[in-house]
């Protein structure tokens, strides 16, 4: 039997990780009263300490994982641990429910809040982001959260300002669906699918069963939406269970939802009225895989209540996320750019198909599980050297060493010092990784804002 509010703030819950989630997790039930417990196998950083000890959450680290389930009614994961972790393992055995952290954020949503929520395998955080925008720009109040950074356990319980109703769009991970029962949305969105975080969920079937379960709640009241041009989206659609919508970059799909017609986006809503947009050349981010970006955003908002004015005025204005081709400045005519948060190969390739050419190409972290072998004739095309790092990169240099330089970088500081010799004049030098960070950082935040640092030390020492 799922748990419920009631039911948690009256057990003696263990919040496994002390990660942001993990903390957030505890901080939220420690406000509502709640028996909470921390652990972590590592000991974590001194400011992490000190924010537990400033929100009075209790915390154990180290030692025999299983141990601290004794007289604990309940688990909460953090996205980081993996069902087949041993302490997860052994609660499901002695029947301790356990559940994810972002379960525990649905459970806490204010009465008459609604949830929009997004997932695929590329554009999540984008699509998040500008989906936010185009609400706030109809004067909706919004709670925006999840992967895309804030943890929603941290947000999730806070009513608006003055009490009226929020729509949550909250960006929704594979690993964070793994562990999802109740979760409802009103709106959900499936950016696209191709082959990830194979290394997590041991094949590609494991990762869509992951992502299918946001949508295992959904009714006749709810709207899904999904990319038509994307192949492997077209096994989640259609359901005769909730409403269906699609969204195509090349041309009229015949169904209720986004499209290009007559070089302009327009949306079709179910009773077959038509609504013009913008044109293509109007948004503000480069790249098709950014049309579909804005095109999910206008439908998700415009299903969530945002009038044609407000959609049109947020697609013009969105100024884009940190981490996604984010230009960080120029130098001696090398213009530089940050893509940290391209962790996948499908991901790396659609930051290529952004520029023309010239790109001196910065990749490699953790390897994934993928092959690089898809995107050579790509890198051939579009690529004039690739600086590779990290655990993957002799995978890379075999990959594509055949059809473009490949040399190898020692650090982010040596990456980005070949990468602008190798730019020279009037390059481009690119941070897409298509890895995990998890070999050299904490995360691709912390990767991106790195490369950033070295960037802007750069630029100001010439």
């Amino acid at each position: 039997m799922p748990l419920n509010r009631t039911r948690l703030l009256e057990s003696a819950v263990l919040v496994f990780g002390a990660g942001r989630s993990g903390v957030s997790a505890a901080g939220l039930l420690r406000r509502h009263g709640g028996d909470v417990l921390l652990f972590d196998e590592h000991e974590p950083a001194e400011e992490r300490k000190a924010e537990l000890a400033a929100a009075g959450i209790p915390a154990v680290f180290g030692g025999e994982p299983t141990a601290v389930l004794d007289r604990r009614d309940a688990v909460v994961m953090s996205p980081g641990i993996p069902t087949t972790h041993r302490l997860v393992i052994e609660a499901v055995r002695r029947g301790i429910p356990v559940l994810g952290e972002i379960e525990l954020a649905w459970l806490f949503m204010p009465p008459g809040d609604r949830l929009l929520a997004i997932t695929g395998t590329n554009g999540k955080t984008t699509t998040t982001a500008w989906t936010a925008h185009l609400l706030r720009q109809a004067g909706v109040p919004v709670v925006l959260a999840g992967n895309i950074g804030t943890a929603w356990t941290g947000v999730a319980d806070r009513p608006s300002a003055d009490g009226s109703p929020q729509w949550h769009v909250v960006e929704v991970s594979s690993y964070q669906l793994e562990t999802v029962e109740t979760l409802q949305p009103d709106v959900a969105i499936l950016t696209n699918l191709s082959p990830d975080h194979l290394e997590r969920h041991g094949n590609y079937n494991n990762y869509i069963n992951a992502k299918r379960r946001l949508l295992s709640r959904m009714d006749s009241g709810d709207a899904f939406v999904w990319n038509f041009d994307n192949p492997d989206s077209h096994l989640f659609a259609p359901s005769p269970v909730f409403r269906s919508f699609c969204v195509s970059a090349s041309g009229d799909h015949g169904r209720p939802g986004a499209f290009i017609s007559n070089g302009r986006i327009v949306i079709r809503d179910e009773a077959r009225e038509e609504i013009p947009l913008v044109t293509p050349a109007e948004l503000p981010l480069p790249g098709r895989h950014n049309l579909e970006n804005g095109m999910f955003a206008a439908l998700g908002a415009f299903l969530a209540g945002a009038p044609p004015d407000a959609l049109i005025s947020g697609l013009k204005s969105f100024a884009g996320v940190e981490h996604r081709i984010e230009f960080c400045g120029s130098s001696g005519g090398v213009r530089y750019f940050n893509d940290s948060k391209a962790t996948n190969v499908d991901s790396l390739e659609k930051a290529l198909l952004s520029f023309d050419g010239q790109v001196v190409l910065i990749a490699g972290g953790r390897h994934k599980g993928s092959s690089y072998d898809p995107l050579r004739r790509l890198i051939q095309q579009r690529v004039r050297r690739v600086i590779t790092l990290g655990e993957a990169a002799p995978l890379m240099e075999a990959s594509w060493g055949p059809v473009v330089p490949c040399e190898r970088a020692a650090s982010m500081e040596d990456a980005v010092r070949r990468a602008t010799e190798a730019a020279q004049p009037d390059g481009i030098v690119l941070l897409s990784p298509a890895c995990a960070s998890f070999d050299m950082y904490r995360d691709f935040e912390e990767r991106g804002a790195h490369f950033k640092k070295i960037v802007r030390d750069l630029i100001a020492s010439q």
